[in-house]
């Protein structure tokens, strides 16, 4: 039994005298951003009725389903059937939580419902499905639960099928033979409900793998006779999701992986496999990769015996998926993506579903180092005052700190009126050192999944090793969005006062160093006009802003995207002395929890 106590200051933490917290999210930006449209005018569709939730997008395929508030996604799940999963969790169709005054300890919440399927011209019928409680994600509470429920030919729901909340390593078949007349009618549908708490992204079932069709034989259900990738290819980088092009450029060897690690699962399938692999620059086929034996995209037989007992198998042959260097040597460019293509096949003996076999990476070089995948799936802080938290990050050659990418995911107590120090620390002996440079800034928390650029305000050249992260100035938990499918932790430190400590928890922080021998402007598709006031304009002395909210970071850049000002302001207006600013162009930046909105002013 989960039990809420949505107070401010306690709602998210696990421990009470915690060091390091990490807080559930209270959305899901994926989501938000990706709306599903339902078509509820459709006929009845015909057997068989099939989808493992391959498709690389996080809405389901509305061909197959009328109602839908689940996430598809390949990161939350452990060792799926196949790639891709639906996730049932405590948010609605939107991303949101549902609700932050939950009564009952465990409410109804997401539900995957299927299009009407006609039943009626055969005697018998089967639902398979495997399903999987947890994952990486929240473990369901006992009390929590994931039902399935029939559609009767008296149009009533009747339950056929539940778990209680329980975490697995691995997924679980359910097999259902449908023979009640009542239920193989023309418009037969089934569905799925979870009930959870539904005050965040909590409680997560996966569900992978179902399948409606005639049941003739007991061999319907025992094989699958399908092999599927496992997860999405990771990144060829050795540390890094991705990583400056100026830094990659001449030094390939030192930053590519020997090989990596492609994951395979044979669920009763022929006894070998095909494996080929493609790379794309700007859609065009770059024929210089892979090479195998001398020749171009060689097929790689994956004997049966190779498999685990689970039916995964490793393919990380050094010869079969290492890149040459010399497809880098004709890309002069500041930034260039990399798309590879990996595909099982095999020639002799149909696979039942071919959408799994095919798997995409795409392999961003730009200004930026990461070492997260740019999503989160929960949120860490320290709960101490005067906290370090401290990301190494090392350079390829002398470059210029220009910005540090942050996201900040929304919380339910919002921390965006707590200031920080931004801080950039030496190397020392592989830990941070001495301070290079310290401002206040506060967190931007973002709804749509999106970065927050802190631009510096000074520049300065770095070599080699260095560190970015923060100084608490209170014992507020600032909940730094963490990727947990990326492992980092031997970068990431923290400090509470009594030496740095690599952090406990596995995953990666999505902060990012930004670097660049160019100055960085804004542009004009970031400078967004709404309707707050400044005047005057051109001003001198004293700029006054009137505001439409209350509780803003407002922020004034330079041209070159610096941040020579800010400050928090919970009235509607504020005068802001701009004696100490030079002549010329600048951007006001008004930021609260409905977005970021600029102007432009001049200062004479």
């Amino acid at each position: 039994m989960k039990i809420l106590i949505l107070i401010a200051v306690l709602f998210f933490s696990l421990l009470l005298n915690a060091q390091e917290v990490l807080s559930p999210l209270i959305s899901n930006p994926v989501l938000s951003v990706e709306k599903l449209f339902i078509n509820k005018n459709k006929s009845a569709i015909t057997l068989p009725f099939f989808d493992d939730f391959s498709q690389n997008k996080p809405n389901v395929n509305t061909d197959l389903w009328e109602q839908s508030s689940v996430f598809v996604n390949s990161t939350y799940p452990i060792n799926p059937v196949t790639i891709g999963v639906a996730t049932f969790d405590g948010l609605d169709e939107y991303g949101f939580a549902r609700s932050f005054s939950q009564v009952n300890p465990s409410s109804p919440s997401d539900t995957l419902l299927s299009q009407e399927i006609d039943l009626s011209a055969i005697d018998a019928a089967y639902l398979m499905f495997y399903f999987q409680g947890k994952g990486i994600g929240d473990s369901p509470q006992f009390n929590d639960s994931l039902v399935l429920e029939f559609f009767s030919d008296a149009l009533t729901w009747e339950q056929i099928w539940f778990s209680f909340g329980q975490p697995m390593q691995e997924f679980e078949k359910v097999i259902n033979i449908i023979n009640d007349p009542k239920f193989l009618h023309n418009a037969f549908q089934f569905r799925f409900r979870n009930y959870a708490t539904i005050s965040g992204n909590f409680d997560h079932w996966h569900i992978d793998y179902i399948k409606l069709d005639e049941f003739l034989s007991s061999s319907d259900t025992s094989v699958l006779n399908d092999v599927s990738f496992v997860y999405n290819i990771p990144s060829f980088l050795k540390n890094y999701e991705q990583m400056p092009w100026s830094h990659f450029k001449n030094n390939e060897e030192a930053e590519l992986k020997d090989s990596i690690d492609v994951i395979l699962r044979n669920n009763q399938s022929n006894s070998f496999r095909t494996f080929k692999y493609d790379l794309f620059e700007n859609n065009v086929w770059t024929p210089q990769f892979p090479l195998y034996n001398g020749s171009y995209n060689g097929p790689y037989e994956l004997e049966i015996n190779l498999y685990d007992q689970i039916g995964n198998y490793f393919l990380e042959d050094p010869n079969t998926v290492s890149i040459g260097t010399d497809i880098f040597d004709s890309f002069l460019e500041d930034s260039v993506s990399f798309h590879f293509k990996f595909v099982s096949s095999h020639q002799l003996v149909a696979d039942y579903n071919l959408f799994n076999d095919t798997v995409f990476h795409i392999q961003h070089f730009n200004s930026s180092f990461a070492y997260d995948d740019g999503v989160a799936e929960s949120a860490y802080g320290i709960n101490v005052i005067a906290a370090k938290l401290a990301y190494q990050f090392t350079l390829n050659r002398p470059d210029t700190l220009r910005a540090i990418e942050m996201y900040f995911p929304q919380i339910l107590d919002s921390v965006n009126h707590i200031p920080f120090y931004l801080t950039v620390w030496d190397n020392n002996n592989g830990q941070p050192g001495s301070i290079l440079h310290q401002q206040e800034v506060y967190p931007n928390h973002t709804e749509n999944g999106k970065f927050h650029y802190y631009y510096l305000d000074s520049v300065f050249q770095l070599v080699g090793t260095f560190y970015v992260g923060w100084e608490q100035i209170t014992n507020d938990v600032l909940n730094i969005g963490l990727d947990k499918n990326k492992l980092a932790n031997q970068f990431m430190f923290y400090n509470i006062g009594s030496g740095w400590i690599n952090s406990s928890y596995p995953g990666a922080w999505m902060i990012r160093p930004l670097v660049s021998m160019d100055e960085i402007i804004i542009t004009q598709d970031e400078i967004k006009i709404d309707n707050f006031k400044l005047y005057p304009n051109p001003a001198n002395q004293e700029l006054n802003i009137l505001l439409n909210s209350i509780d803003n970071i407002i922020s004034i850049y330079n041209l070159q995207g610096k941040i020579v000002k800010q400050i928090f302001v919970s009235a509607n207006n504020c005068k802001l002395n701009i004696t100490n600013l030079s002549s010329g162009m600048y951007v006001v930046e008004v930021k609260n929890n409905e977005g970021r909105k600029f102007k432009k002013f001049i200062i004479e």
